[in-house]
């Protein structure tokens, strides 16, 4: 019924089901373990990098409150500068301004004065040819001696 073929066959795959039995689990044990060992190291690796990760994002988060401030600071010492660079830059201006008011004032009663002058100077060089002409048209000597008087008189009472 069954010739020797068969049993060769048959005793050929029992040998190697003992085989696979017996190396196997081994074969399949080392792999596993490996592969274990292997996601463990993984795993290690992934905490680590985790981390140092936490730490880099902790010493980022402190660089960019430092930044934060640094800046606040930075702003604010620009504020008080312009500030005062504006405070100056106003005083600065008042002063100018009262400076050119002073100046203009001194030469407005400049002005004033030699006005007065010229309309001094042009009003007697009006009399003076007032009294020429008066002198000139009068050909009476009393009038002349009575106006003389009357000049006379004036510039002693102005003497005095």
């Amino acid at each position: 019924m069954f010739d020797a073929e068969f049993w060769v066959a048959i005793a050929f795959a029992i040998f190697c089901i003992i085989l696979i039995y017996k190396k196997l689990p081994k074969l399949i044990n080392n792999a596993l373990e490996n592969k274990i060992n292997e996601i463990r190291s993984d795993i290690d690796n992934a905490k680590n990098l985790k981390k140092e990760s936490e730490q880099l994002l902790e010493k980022y988060k402190n660089k960019i409150t430092e930044a934060h401030q640094e800046s606040e600071k930075i702003i604010t010492n620009a504020r008080k500068e312009n500030e005062y660079y504006i405070k100056e830059s106003e005083n600065k201006f008042e002063q100018l301004i009262i400076n050119k008011k002073k100046s203009l004032d001194q030469k407005l009663e400049q002005m004033r004065l030699k006005a007065i002058k010229d309309i001094q100077s042009v009003s007697n060089k009006i009399a003076i040819k007032a009294v020429k002409k008066i002198i000139i048209s009068s050909t009476d000597n009393d009038k002349i001696k009575t106006v003389n008087q009357k000049n006379l008189d004036k510039i002693f009472t102005n003497l005095k």
